[in-house]
């Protein structure tokens, strides 16, 4: 008996030392990330793919290199030391309409995916709130599903409880909403280019 409770034991410290050190990966992937997009924007690298799976690099002097209709997916990308470490993925590649959908992906130096954030915004127009922001929240602690955490935000950024009376009505399409796009499967970069039907560069 006491050899088992032993072995229990050592293996909830491996795994709450694992999940501490994605953790901290994670938190270190995203500060990098952040920092990049507030003060070196010119170094995110910004594709778009076709209908045929061909990834393009965006071309800041011809916007208009392909027809926007054949355009599906946008795509921001930052590295470090030559190793991409984030990724977000939008449908909105033009950034207009009512509904604004998106997805960020981060890696570690050898491309094992530490965790993602997606974020649908969609206008709701009640009592509830004017707009809905809702962030799913993401981590990947080596089990087959990733941990997920969601939070429903108003139009001020304020957290909505969905069982409050203002939001009960609300709540059914909040949370339809929130699964629509639930299909991370892949847990590394290799397995994301796959996901994504991403051909090659260019």
């Amino acid at each position: 008996m006491k050899k088992l409770i032993t072995f229990i034991l050592f293996i909830n410290y491996i795994l709450i030392f694992s999940q501490k050190n994605i953790n901290e990966k994670l938190a270190e992937a995203e500060k990098f990330a952040n920092k990049i997009i507030e003060n070196n924007p010119d170094k995110i690298l910004s594709y778009y793919k076709l209908n045929n799976g061909i990834l393009k690099k965006v071309n800041p002097n011809n916007e208009n290199e392909d027809d926007d209709s054949e355009i599906m997916m946008s795509y921001r990308i930052i590295k470090k030391n030559d190793k991409i470490i984030y990724i977000s993925k939008s449908d909105s590649f033009w950034g207009m309409g009512d509904w604004n959908s998106s997805q960020d992906f981060y890696f570690d130096e050898n491309g094992v995916l530490l965790g993602a954030v997606k974020k649908e915004d969609w206008f709701l127009e009640n009592k509830c709130a004017r707009q809905i922001r809702y962030r799913g929240i993401y981590k990947n602690y080596g089990k087959p599903k990733l941990q997920r955490i969601d939070k429903f935000y108003n139009e001020n950024d304020k957290e909505i409880d969905l069982d409050s009376p203002n939001c009960k009505k609300s709540k059914k399409e909040a949370l339809e909403n929130a699964e629509r796009t639930d299909k991370i499967t892949f847990r590394n970069l290799e397995g994301f280019m796959k996901a994504e039907r991403i051909k090659y560069y260019k």
